[in-house]
């Protein structure tokens, strides 16, 4: 009778951890439901399964700190394994009861569309109130995470480490992930107007146009957001400035890179790939037009619409055309030549889609979630930038990848840039292809970045507003013209270029810019064909980060640029 008494203990036992891993396999279950009720905004829901999941988890949690599992710790082999169970456990019912009511309100709250405010724009109130919550959310997580650390993943067996590991792994990401939210929440409900009126310049970049930014800046937006309301108060184009009137003054050996009017209509504020530079501009012509600074400039094109779309849906513009993902890009950059003539229609089609999709974005009446994710492909890509007054707001934009300057050391990368801007006054870039590759030769010690420009403009069919525009060359009408802009690495020297002058010896250019050495060639690529233009400069001394092409964004959003491995070996600084 003595000698049965352990083995009903170990029965009890068993029975017990059945029923841990039953109340915690139950409890992940409702879990994943959680997520479902707070997109479909179900309060009532969220609040019955964050009930259900603390119910379970504390009967887990009560049964793992009974007798037993303090007898079955001290068994060697087997109380490695007990213990790792326990802290697991324990940890959950420290999150659930710590984190979860704080966390489920933070989401709710971010939950834009079900807190949009009639004419625009969202209710920030909710989401100041679940700012509150994030230090009991964080405070949770470094407790749990305390709990696991006793946990010693060598000495337990694989079956009971792979559920550990999913744990640790969980409240591994989610410390840095809180401290962003943490870090950066105040500077959004700064941006969204929580604490004042805010007016911010959106740009829509013409790529039909190439700029070194991607396009012609033709037409812009003025947004005023006041405690999350957004307001769309004006649209203007390249006409509703003054235009002769230089808004900034760069040194001299960066005025000397672009044409003379490069500073005074913004038309060409994009000339300079450094987007800083083209938001002061914008800054300091709004200042001479209404005597007031702008809080922001945000720069985005037509394909930023169209992923944009992917996930608001299409829009319906003025004139009853349905735009959407797969066609507003050929809408804004070729058929609105065709379809509409003349500056003032075209400005009126530009100003309906934008006014179509402001309204879309501003409504929330969709997954914030997928918006983001198709913003992180476009500040990939270079096409999404911003530039803030603020230094607390200017800073999370650098950090967020959105500043759109180019890099004043080669710590982070060893950076060559190739860029182009149009010298034609057309149209024809949305016909416009580009391959650019980066080579290197450590024995000559220099590094050679070359770029294939690309022609596929059809010969009829065109209208003459998209057609080239400089007589005085005495090209084809479909022939595009650039100016092939080189910007070496910081540190660096052009040594040459091919074809030397260009094809118009007198508007070669040379300067610096932002303390990096840079030539322009002017060249002539006729429809149907290819032109390479090939720049050479020093590799620059001391540390070196891995090295990167920066180019214009052209229409076409594919990968079209190459570092090859003989760059590899020339990296001395870890990125």
């Amino acid at each position: 009778m003595i000698l049965g008494i352990p083995a009903v203990l170990v029965g009890i036992f068993a029975m017990q951890a059945v029923s841990v891993e039953q109340d915690l396999t139950s409890a992940k279950t409702q879990m994943s439901s959680i997520m479902h009720y707070v997109k479909n905004g179900d309060s009532g829901q969220i609040a019955k399964a964050g009930d259900q999941i603390a119910a379970k988890t504390q009967d887990a949690a009560s049964t793992v700190r009974g007798p037993l599992w303090d007898l079955a710790v001290n068994i060697p082999v087997v109380g490695e394994n007990v213990d790792a169970v326990r802290r697991a456990t324990e940890a959950t019912n420290i999150l659930v009861e710590g984190a979860l009511p704080a966390g489920v309100k933070l989401l709710g709250a971010l939950k834009i569309d079900k807190h949009s405010v009639s004419g625009g724009g969202i209710n920030l109130e909710p989401v100041v109130s679940a700012s509150d919550s994030l230090p009991r959310i964080k405070a949770a997580f470094a407790d749990a995470k305390t709990t696991l650390a006793g946990v010693d993943q060598t000495k337990i067996l694989p079956v009971v480490n792979n559920a550990i590991k999913s744990l640790v792994t969980v409240v591994d990401q989610a410390g840095p992930a809180l401290d962003t939210v943490e870090q950066y929440l105040p500077t959004l409900l700064d941006i969204a107007g929580a604490h004042g009126n805010r007016t911010y310049m959106l740009i829509f970049q013409n790529l039909a146009e190439s700029r070194a930014q991607g396009g012609l800046p033709a037409a812009t937006a003025i947004i005023t957001i006041n405690n999350g309301h957004f307001k769309l108060e004006k649209q203007t184009s390249t006409f509703s400035f003054p235009r002769n009137v230089q808004v900034i003054s760069p040194p001299w050996e960066t005025q000397a890179l672009y044409d003379s009017d490069t500073f005074m209509g913004f038309g060409n504020f994009t000339r300079t790939p450094n987007f800083t530079t083209t938001a002061s501009a914008f800054d300091a012509l709004w200042f001479n037009t209404t005597g007031g600074h702008l809080d922001g400039v945000i720069s985005l094109d037509p394909v930023v619409l169209s992923y944009m779309l992917k996930v608001t849906g299409p829009i319906v513009t003025g004139d009853h055309r349905t735009l959407d993902s797969t066609n507003v890009v050929d809408a804004l950059l070729n058929n609105a030549y065709i379809r509409y003539r003349g500056n003032k229609a075209q400005d009126l089609f530009f100003g309906s889609v934008a006014e179509k999709v402001f309204s879309k974005v501003s409504s929330g009446s969709y997954d914030i979630m997928k918006m983001l994710g198709q913003f992180q492909i476009a500040i990939k890509q270079d096409r999404l930038h911003a530039w803030f007054q603020n230094p607390d707001e200017q800073k999370m934009a650098a950090d967020f990848g959105m500043v759109g300057d180019l890099e004043t050391t080669n710590k982070k990368t060893t950076q060559a840039g190739i860029f182009l801007n149009n010298a034609d006054y057309s149209k024809l870039d949305y016909f416009l292809k580009t391959k650019v590759t980066l080579t290197c030769d450590a024995k000559a010690g220099t590094m050679t970045e070359a770029i294939t420009i690309t022609n596929t403009a059809p010969l009829t069919g065109l209208t003459s507003y998209q057609l080239n525009r400089r007589p005085k060359y005495l090209q084809a009408p479909t022939t595009q013209i650039f100016d092939v802009m080189y910007f070496a690495p910081p540190g660096s020297t052009i040594t040459g270029v091919t074809p030397i002058g260009g094809d118009s010896y007198y508007d070669a250019r040379v300067g610096f810019e932002n303390g990096r050495n840079v030539q322009s060639v002017r060249v002539f690529v006729p429809t149907g064909t290819s032109k390479v233009v090939t720049y050479t400069s020093t590799i620059p001394k001391g540390a070196r980060g891995p090295f990167s092409i920066a180019t214009t964004p052209t229409v076409v959003p594919t990968a079209n640029t190459t570092v090859s491995p003989t760059c590899g070996a020339l990296v001395t600084a870890k990125k």
